[in-house]
């Protein structure tokens, strides 16, 4: 007992020392059997995830997907305006007057386009220079595309091409000819006259039904006529009625006289892609460098306007006519 009181601090060492001894131990053995207890046992089919509902999935997607909107309890037959839940309303002010932009009622921001066509296609309507920009890049400004109802946005969605055509000029070229002669009651002599498009003469021998050697008319028949000259002296005024291939016109020609049949011509230009000039003979196809595809023809020509046709899909005819630029 003396040597525990003088070694006390000795002894309870010892005894704890042998304490973590019994305890390693106890951890070993038990370490051992890990195996045993802590098995994993191999997944069982019910254990699988189930397929998913594909209705309730698409259900649960088209739910996300809708917008939805607030609407004003009004009376009467006028149209609520539409509230966007968890959006701010849109309040422009103009000349001191607060517009909504969602209200169907409100004065136009930037007309001639509305409210609701802004907002929609994402213009920026704060801009007083929105209407003449073209976020697209197709050549068509957003005022183009309003007056179209075509998207702003897209540029598979513009106006018809035929918009950007521009009428610069009608030029004309003159082809002369005179009914000089009838050898006998089956031929006729006409002589093509010196022009600015046809320099050298040219002389033709034909009957009923042929066709000029230049193939620009045919002859279709003749009319006896007789006439007075300038003198009162009495003349063959006869008729000779031709068709003029390029027109398919029907010109008569007065025997003796010389008669001047017009040959008309389009100068255009096509302002997309910095701007193309162009001739095109009154009755003649024509394509545009952008749109290969689709066959235009001018149908008519006067001084300030031309009218031409197109097929923007077969079967359907669409004529639209052309004036100078402004």
């Amino acid at each position: 007992m003396d040597w525990l009181r003088k070694k006390w601090d000795r002894a309870a060492l010892a005894v704890v020392g042998l304490i973590g001894i019994i305890v390693a131990a106890l951890f070993v053995l038990k370490s051992q059997s890990y195996s045993e207890v802590f098995q994993i046992d191999p997944a069982a089919p019910q254990n699988e995830l189930p397929v998913p509902e594909v209705a309730k999935v698409e259900s649960a997607q088209s739910f996300l997907d809708q917008e939805v909107k607030w609407v004003l309890p009004m009376k009467g037959t006028d149209a609520p305006k539409p509230l966007p839940l968890f959006v701010s309303i849109p309040i422009v002010e103009v000349g001191k007057q607060l517009i909504d932009m969602n209200d169907p009622k409100a004065p136009m921001v930037r007309p001639p386009a509305s409210n609701q066509w802004l907002l929609e296609n994402g213009l920026d309507f704060l801009d007083g220079t929105v209407m003449t920009q073209d976020p697209d890049g197709d050549e068509f400004s957003n005022e183009e595309e309003w007056n179209a109802k075509t998207n702003p946005k897209d540029t598979a969605s513009h106006p018809p091409y035929a918009e950007k055509l521009v009428l610069l000029s009608r030029k004309q070229q003159s082809y002369l000819l005179q009914f000089v002669a009838m050898p006998d009651d089956q031929r006729f002599q006409i002589v093509r006259l010196p022009s600015a498009a046809y320099l050298g003469r040219q002389n033709f021998m034909l009957q009923a039904g042929q066709v000029s050697e230049d193939n620009m008319f045919r002859v279709e028949s003749v009319e006896r006529k007789q006439g007075k000259n300038n003198l009162g002296i009495t003349v063959d005024a006869s008729e000779l009625t031709i068709t003029y291939l390029p027109t398919g016109e029907t010109k008569k020609l007065t025997r003796g006289l010389e008669e001047a049949i017009p040959t008309y011509y389009a100068e255009f230009e096509f302002l997309i892609g910095g701007g193309t000039k162009f001739f095109v003979k009154k009755g003649d196809p024509f394509v545009l460098p952008v749109d290969p595809n689709t066959k235009y023809k001018l149908i008519d020509i006067q001084e300030q306007e031309a009218e031409i046709s197109y097929e923007p899909e077969p079967g359907k005819e669409v004529r639209f006519k052309i004036t100078p630029k402004n």
